[in-house]
């Protein structure tokens, strides 16, 4: 990994409108949960209107007035690096183009021996292999938990202490439908608690969109399926070339990297470093392809001391 530089950038929008899930996502995913409708209008807003919020200021007030980038520009700034890792999400509004329209952008930017297309959704990625059958692309996973089941901490970072009753509802095996049930009862919305509730639909959108057209009790059987996720990507119908499981499946199972090797794969463990340093070192000794990380400069100076960053 010495001197390579490399970018994840996830695609989430349309140039023309953001999905009508995204209604409370968090715009910087620092500060409070910004609505991404229009107040005047109360429709999705739109790019131009996007270009108008402050995506930087939460990192640092020499960030300010930082406007969120078109993947064309990303692909201009990313025209010296070794290679950029392009996550695709088309869930929240069933994007079938997304692919055809990432590929077309990396295609003019010349970038298509540097990117790998990444995403949960492998109808994606299928679409990927069918077009440009020599682009890298990378099959990602979760743990059933880290989808279903988030843990009291979580809703305590959204305001909700851990003895709040519908946090404890929600932490529960049977979270994603205690959440369904809620979402069907317009009178369980109010102000306190929107932010979580929509958060909950966006897990639901999330969900049934990767396994369309299935239940609750049929998607936790696709990630039953998913337990052996090596051999679960080998019998998919097109070639794959990185998988990418939730890093702590790294050290559940110390022979996952040999495994997927031995199945000719290249493993690119995400999204590592957000709980601790430590994480990060570990998993660098395990020697992976590719990591994907939202602390580049800790990864760097991990590196570093690991003497192979130069």
């Amino acid at each position: 990994m010495a001197n390579e530089t490399k970018i994840p950038y996830k695609i989430y929008l349309e140039e023309s409108e953001m999905p009508q899930a995204w209604y409370n996502v968090r715009a910087d995913m620092k500060n409070k949960p910004a609505p991404l409708l229009n107040p005047a209008t109360h429709q999705p807003m739109t790019f131009d209107e996007l270009r108008k919020l402050d995506f930087g200021s939460w990192k640092g007030p020499e960030y300010a007035g930082e406007q969120i980038p078109t993947l064309e520009e990303v692909l201009e700034v990313a025209q010296g690096f070794q290679m950029i890792h392009i996550e695709l999400k088309p869930y929240f509004d069933r994007d079938e183009e997304i692919a055809d329209r990432v590929i077309d952008a990396v295609l003019d930017a010349g970038l298509e021996e540097k990117a790998v297309i990444t995403a949960f959704e492998y109808g994606a990625l299928r679409r990927v292999k069918e077009r440009m059958p020599q682009m890298a692309i990378c099959a990602m996973t979760s743990s059933p938990e880290s989808q279903l089941v988030q843990p009291a901490t979580f809703w305590e970072k959204l305001g909700l202490k851990k003895t709040d009753p519908l946090a404890e509802k929600l932490s529960s095996p049977q979270a994603i439908s205690e959440a369904a049930a809620l979402l069907e009862d317009p009178n369980s919305i109010d102000e306190e608690n929107s932010v979580l509730l929509y958060y909950l639909k966006d897990r639901l959108d999330f969900l049934y969109s990767i396994f369309p057209g299935m239940n609750l009790a049929q998607i936790l059987q696709q990630y039953y399926y998913q337990t052996d996720f090596v051999n679960y990507v080998a019998q998919f119908s097109f070639p794959v070339d990185y998988i990418g499981p939730e890093y702590h499946a790294f050290f559940r199972d110390k022979d996952l990297i040999s495994n997927a090797h031995a199945h000719g794969f290249k493993v690119a463990p995400w999204p590592v470093g957000n709980d601790s340093r430590d994480d990060l070192r570990q998993l660098f000794r395990l020697d992976p392809e590719l990591v994907v990380t939202n602390k580049p400069e800790v990864a760097i100076a991990i590196l570093t001391g690991l003497g192979r960053w130069d």
